[in-house]
């Protein structure tokens, strides 16, 4: 499987913020393909790019959002202002078991 295929959306902004300081770096990102708390934890540590016309930043998965396999990611600098619903991409080599134990789908070449 391509690497390439597992991609997520980057749906919150700013995660840790308190009442002094905000940390611009971390994002909240839904993976489609995965659905549970143990599918997400087998994420931790890899690293994802987000990809625009003009940029490339890569970034980190740190844990698990929640119990519906949204991961929080922190980015090496702050992702551009107009990014909402922008792609994320997993760039770190997978080993096959993990992609076996996240059941992700390949798409028929006839759908592509």
């Amino acid at each position: 499987m391509n690497l390439d295929m597992l991609f997520g959306y980057v749906i919150a902004e700013r995660f840790r913020e308190s009442g002094r300081s905000k940390k611009k770096r971390d994002y909240i990102i839904d993976f489609p393909s995965i659905e549970s708390k143990e599918q997400a934890l087998q994420l931790i540590g890899l690293q994802v790019e987000y990809v625009d016309n003009y940029v490339k930043i890569r970034g980190r998965i740190l844990k698990p959002h929640g119990v519906k396999g949204k991961v929080r990611a922190r980015f090496v600098k702050p992702l551009p202002g107009q990014f909402w619903r922008g792609k994320v991409y997993l760039k770190s080599p997978v080993s096959s078991e993990i992609l076996e134990k996240l059941k992700v789908e390949q798409p028929s070449s006839q759908t592509v």
